[in-house]
């Protein structure tokens, strides 16, 4: 049995070792082509088939191949080729080789050339790849801008796939953002386009994603359905990448419902399902990590090693984008092995990590994590300390922002639910008119009839729908940023008046009975980051300061932190505005300063206040890079512009923004006097 396990062994070998020397033989022949012909054309078509031949066969090195081809479209003015070519090539960087900083330098280097000399559908697809560059290096925002752009390039093409696609992926950077309702309004409106393009493999995306987003937000029979549907299809269509992902996500909710067992059922069914791809080594570091993270926490600490050790056999799987799976794996195995000490200093680095993201999750689970860990080591305080950050984060923060979400989630799911059964009945409908024309000519003006009162009807109902959901989402958007500063109120308080208080009578306590006195070194540093999260959260004197001192308080603050000239020309000493707009007014100030911070790359800014018979200006105007409104209206619908319109509305306020090109931007928030 052994003799004859090798000899297949060995003609599998000599087949595939044969079947690679035919391959790298078309490869170089197609090489030797290339180097003869002298008709440029049929040159550049030679060199598109040996890109195309060699990124699905792997044979020669493909990115040193396309950049060729490329840049030979790019002297001979074969635009488009080149462009189809530069997709391709970003795309191998992003989801083959793991490299999305690379994929953003060729974008970077080739859209300048590109730009008015291809067709608006290649403009999509670049915009697309270009925004999961941005999306995989985690610059959210920046990704959100490229997949707007591209949803216009592909509205102006008229192409419903890529509009459909970058809206998807839109959903995707929206999903970790947190921005929870629009990812699914996005993804909703998503779905109806690819069931309408039968495109399977999308709709499994869109489904996996809704499973996701359903799941993290408690909608947990939701989201089991559609992940039920999901791999459903993706079975049937051998949809080996999708199903990949599927096990990996049921696999983190069967650790969040304490079901062990199908975790790493769960876990070694997407390992399987990977190795069907051409993904397996962009997917392994993730899920030899989630084995390693899995076996560590179901005292399998041998196969927690040996899965950790195959991915440390490539630096590169340890480091970027898998570097929180990698040392998420390293504290869980150093806790296992009650390595408590080891396992705080990798707690701590794994913190620091994934509070860098925008993933709450993450954060709250590595918290409760150190919670955990410092209580082994017997330092009740710290054990405390990340225990109650945990939980307050947890009941706070979370169930504000879930309990008004999900309300709106369950609207939009029982409204998909409603308008599938209209639909139903329309068509139903329609077949039986279509029937009863057949029969009886004499009831064919009734039957009409009755389609149009049925139209009238739903038109109607959709109209005051549509009405209904305007206003919610705008009551919605109002209401969660007016509690969210009430709770970053309450919270600095908590921290400032009850933490920090604490900690202070700790402090007292250790000084009266210690006879080092330096001993206070560690509690102080816990109360000054008790005071600057609290600060960041809440200006706890903003009440006693006002508006105006604040500001100026603010600007000096800027100015003594930044390369940037700041500068206030404010001569008032009351803002007589209205005292509850006066903290969205001052956060309005404080996202236009961290704007021009980040983006304008000026060398002075200013900050005037002026009054007016009915309105009070505050004017932040800054002498940097500017941008041309009328090519950049995305910008001006960014999740920062988004969120300083809303609160302009809630007071009542008007914002106008000018900018010019090299001559900076001006914001002007004109907001109504107290009466």
């Amino acid at each position: 049995m052994k003799k004859t396990f090798l000899i297949i062994s060995l003609l599998l070998y000599g087949f595939s070792h044969a079947q690679n020397d035919i391959d790298k033989r078309h490869a170089d022949a197609l090489k030797k082509q290339i180097d003869l012909e002298v008709n440029k054309p049929k040159k550049l078509q030679l060199l598109d088939s040996l890109a195309t031949f060699v990124w699905k066969k792997k044979v020669l090195p493909y990115d040193s191949i396309s950049r060729i081809a490329i840049d030979f479209a790019v002297e001979i003015d074969s635009f488009n080729s080149a462009a189809y070519n530069t997709t391709n090539l970003i795309n191998y960087y992003n989801n083959y080789l793991g490299k999305p900083k690379e994929g953003l330098a060729v974008f970077t280097k080739y859209f300048n050339i590109f730009k008015g000399q291809i067709s608006d559908q290649n403009m999509a697809c670049l915009f697309i790849d270009s925004g999961d560059s941005y999306y995989f290096i985690k610059e959210k925002d920046s990704a959100l801008l490229q997949y707007d752009k591209a949803i216009e390039y592909a509205k102006k093409a008229n192409n419903e796939r890529l509009l459909a696609t970058a809206k998807l992926y839109q959903g995707y950077a929206y999903t970790d953002e947190g921005d929870f309702v629009n990812a699914s309004k996005t993804l909703q409106e998503v779905s109806k386009i690819f069931i309408k393009l039968k495109d399977t493999s999308k709709i499994v995306s869109v489904k996996n994603s809704l499973s996701i987003l359903y799941s993290y937000n408690g909608f947990s029979k939701e989201g089991q359905q559609e992940r039920r549907e999901a791999i459903s299809l993706a079975e049937k269509a051998n949809d080996h990448a999708s199903l990949t992902t599927f096990y990996f996500n049921q696999a983190f909710d069967n650790k969040k419902e304490g079901l062990e067992k199908e975790r790493l059922k769960n876990l070694h069914k997407s390992l399987t399902a990977v190795k069907k791809t051409n993904r397996f080594n962009y997917f392994k570091p993730i899920i030899f990590t989630a084995l390693a993270s899995a076996y560590a926490e179901n005292d399998s600490i041998k196969k927690a090693k040996w899965y950790l050790k195959k991915v440390e056999e490539d630096k590169e799987n340890t480091e970027g984008i898998y570097e929180h799976h990698y040392y998420k794996a390293l504290k869980k195995i150093a806790f296992a092995e009650r390595k408590y000490a080891e396992a705080e200093q990798l707690g701590l680095k794994h913190l620091k990590i994934v509070t860098s993201s925008n993933q709450i999750e993450n954060i709250q689970l590595a918290q409760a994590f150190l919670a955990k860990v410092y209580e082994k080591l017997n330092k009740l305080d710290l054990a405390y300390k990340y225990y109650k950050i945990y939980k307050k984060s947890e009941d706070s923060i979370l169930s504000v922002r879930k309990t008004k979400a999900l309300a709106y989630y369950q609207t939009l799911y029982e409204t998909a639910k409603r308008d599938q059964q209209i639909t139903e009945q329309n068509t139903q409908i329609e077949l039986l008119d279509e029937q009863n024309k057949r029969k009886q000519q004499v009831l064919w003006f009734g039957g009409l009839s009755l389609i149009a009162l049925f139209t009238i009807i739903y038109l109607w109902r959709s109209y005051k729908f549509s009405q209904r959901k305007s206003l919610l989402e705008k009551t919605f958007a109002q209401d969660l940023i007016r509690n969210i500063e009430t709770e970053r109120k309450r919270i600095s308080s908590e921290l400032h008046d009850s933490v920090g208080q604490s900690l202070l009578l700790i402090k007292n306590k250790i000084f009266l009975n210690s006879e080092n006195k330096t001993d206070t070194g560690l509690v102080d540093g816990a109360i000054e980051e008790i005071r600057t999260i609290s600060q960041q959260l809440h200006p706890f004197q903003f009440e006693q300061l006002g508006l105006i001192k604040s500001i100026k308080n603010t600007v000096e603050n800027f100015q003594q932190n930044s390369e940037i000239f700041y500068s206030e020309n404010i001569e008032i000493t009351e803002s007589n505005i209205p005292k509850d707009s006066e903290i969205f007014v001052f956060r309005m100030i404080q996202e236009c300063l961290n704007n021009v911070e980040k983006h304008s790359q000026a060398k002075a800014c200013n900050i005037t206040i002026e009054v007016h018979k009915k309105m009070v200006w505050f004017q932040i105007k800054d002498n940097g890079i500017g941008f041309d409104i009328t090519e950049n209206s995305k910008t001006l619908n960014s999740l920062g512009m988004k969120t300083l319109k809303e609160r302009a509305q809630i007071i009542n306020a008007q914002i106008h923004i000018e900018s010019v090109k090299t001559k900076g931007t001006t914001v002007l928030i004109k907001v109504p006097k107290e009466k």
